[in-house]
């Protein structure tokens, strides 16, 4: 048999190979395409926060409560940031793309790590797919855990959390999702058409969340991007829209503070939407470039 014919012999074989495998279905396909994508994109504006040195200006809102329960773990930097700061760490995270980018950043800083894979995907039709989340049993003890789960619709995973030693410290900071969220069916794309939305809903519900696993005196910090709060009124306003979303559990908002943010303007880097929407924006930046500034509000468990 010659060279070619071989190749020849040896490509069909292949094709054949290929066909018989199963492949995913497409809303699965979907999730896995865009939750690649979202990390290599947070993964620019993350670099970004990092040379701006936030990650340690957040660690910092948190300093002095050191068993952490993180809202998100993006590529890694944030989680980081608090191990160095000597917490113990509990993330939840969505994405096992993040999970994994995380927990390989963490360990090779010396860090002891531990997934918790929970995580079953199905798929409805081409559009649609369900998350599926099964029990969580007994964790290990390292310095930081990793839990696939969602923050916004997982009751096995609050029911857990509710079991643990009481958290002195919830750092929900700088949420994201990926463009597949709105094909989730736990998502009411009605209520949550976009990502600011779907922030908003979230840190709602973790107001819930800490309301029943913090510690008496244990403390909530909630970090977003928005436009620098640079008047008393301003700052009053934010702290306003918070009050409201601590309005149904006992927590008492404290104080507002901020750090100077440059959106990264690099290739590939994520857009976000920034916490308040077009429109009621104050009237001093209506027609002016904003000022942008990471803001950190922070809440007190009685």
């Amino acid at each position: 048999m010659s060279i070619n014919s071989k190749k020849r012999r040896d490509s069909k074989k292949a094709k054949a190979k290929r066909g018989n495998s199963p492949s995913l279905p497409s809303a699965l396909h979907q999730l896995e395409r865009f939750r690649k994508d979202y990390l290599k994109s947070w993964g620019i504006n993350s670099k970004g926060h990092f040379d701006q040195g936030h990650y340690g200006w957040m660690a910092k809102r948190v300093d002095g409560y050191p068993r952490t329960l993180e809202i998100g773990c993006g590529i890694g930097y944030s989680t980081l940031a608090l191990l160095k700061q000597g917490h113990t760490v509990v993330c939840i995270e969505e994405n096992p793309c993040c999970i994994a980018a995380t927990r390989r950043l963490v360990s090779e800083n010396g860090y002891s790590v531990a997934v918790i894979a929970r995580e079953t995907p199905r798929s409805l039709d081409e559009h649609a797919y369900q998350l599926l989340y099964k029990d969580i049993g007994d964790a290990p003890q390292v310095d930081c855990l990793l839990i696939e789960g969602d923050a916004l619709n997982d009751p096995k995973l609050e029911e857990w959390l509710e079991r643990q030693p009481a958290f002195d410290s919830i750092a929900c900071w700088l949420l994201g999702t990926h463009d597949a969220r709105g094909h989730n069916v736990a998502i009411d794309l009605a209520l949550m058409p976009t990502a600011r939305e779907h922030r908003i809903f979230v840190q709602n519900n973790v107001y819930e969340i800490a309301d029943r696993i913090l510690r008496s005196g244990g403390i909530l910090t909630v970090i977003d991007r928005t436009e620098t709060p640079f008047t008393d009124d301003l700052i009053s306003k934010m702290m306003d829209h918070h009050r409201e979303q601590a309005s149904v559990t006992s927590l008492v908002v404290k104080v507002v503070e901020h750090t100077p943010h440059i959106e990264s303007e690099a290739h590939g880097a994520m857009r976000m939407l920034m916490t308040v929407p077009e429109g009621e924006q104050p009237e001093e930046t209506v027609g002016n470039p904003p000022k942008m500034s990471l803001c950190s509000t922070t809440s007190v468990k009685p």
